[in-house]
């Protein structure tokens, strides 16, 4: 920002100004700023030659603002007040007590959050979140962006390798098994498991995101090696439009079971497929990035929350 006709005022001028104005007195804003009277009444000389204008006058020992004091007094207390509360926010963010956390998380890790964000925001009321929904690998993209601090996603990452090579830490959080939904009045199944045998020939609607491996792949594996393949009528990384058109009738849903949470009404049935088929889920971060305070507060609130 240029200053055009005048140099940058010390804040120090601005802090006895205001302390001499808000004591009444220049003796008692001495005494209140631990200096002599005769420094702090130069002190607010000089600050009058440098504005060329009177800011207050002391005929007969008398005190009073002029207009230019008024005004004078009106902007410093403004500056001093701001300067007070950016100092305070970014201690607050510094202490992870304030700002915004960026979180991106697969559809089907959504229930995880509710209980978590609200042990946080009790917390931590002054912090923002912003939430991004994806995919496995398109959460992973946004973290390695700097868009997000923190994921949550479906596991297998690709691999190890790779994860490693791309400093990724990864936490795991829960396994969940595999269930089957149909419609409440559908008469596919009707006890709480089914043999994945039984899924044959069934038109069935799949969780699928983009990477080379993901609960998608495991689950036709696991179909091979019972030796079918699956009748897969759908494909989508969106768990809750999965679960829709299950609810309409179009197939049967392949979901995780805590998936269940989002949207499980009286006309959704479920049944857990037999022999498990375990869909993990990890909490992901960029290992020696840094990790603002806030995103290091969720990070402990989440792990301790699972265990």
């Amino acid at each position: 920002m240029a200053v055009k006709d005048a140099e940058i005022m010390d804040l120090k001028k601005l802090i006895y100004f205001v302390t001499i104005v808000d004591e009444g007195q220049i003796t008692r804003a001495a005494n209140r700023l631990h200096m002599g009277q005769p420094p702090l009444s130069m002190q607010l000389k000089g600050l009058e030659d440098e504005l060329g204008v009177i800011l207050i006058n002391r005929n007969n020992k008398q005190f009073e603002l002029t207009p230019a004091g008024q005004t004078f007094y009106k902007r410093a207390k403004e500056v001093l007040n701001s300067i007070d509360g950016m100092v305070t926010e970014v201690k607050e963010q510094r202490d992870g007590k304030r700002g915004k956390l960026s979180i991106g998380t697969v559809m089907s890790c959504v229930p995880y959050l509710p209980p978590v964000l609200k042990i946080f925001k009790d917390e931590y009321p002054l912090i923002s979140f912003q939430l991004w929904e994806d995919d496995s690998q398109r959460i992973e993209e946004l973290l390695q962006n700097k868009d997000i601090e923190l994921g949550i996603v479906r596991l297998p990452l690709q691999s190890k390798e790779l994860a490693d090579m791309r400093n990724l830490s990864i936490h795991h959080i829960q396994s969940e098994p595999l269930v089957a939904l149909q419609p409440s009045n559908g008469a596919f199944f009707k006890g709480k498991t089914i043999s994945i045998k039984e899924l044959e020939n069934q038109p069935l609607l799949i969780l699928r995101g983009q990477g080379n491996y993901n609960v998608f792949h495991k689950f036709v594996e696991i179909c091979n090696s019972f030796g079918f393949n699956p009748k897969i009528v759908c494909e989508s990384p969106d768990v809750t439009t999965l679960m829709t058109l299950a609810d309409s009738g179009l197939g049967i849903a392949i979901v995780p079971k805590i998936a269940l949470q989002i949207k499980m009404s009286e006309s959704l049935s479920s049944a857990e497929i037999i022999p498990n088929i375990n869909s993990e889920t990890a909490l992901i971060w960029i290992e020696h990035r840094y990790l603002s305070k806030a995103a290091q507060n969720f990070k402990d609130i989440l792990i301790n929350h699972i265990k």
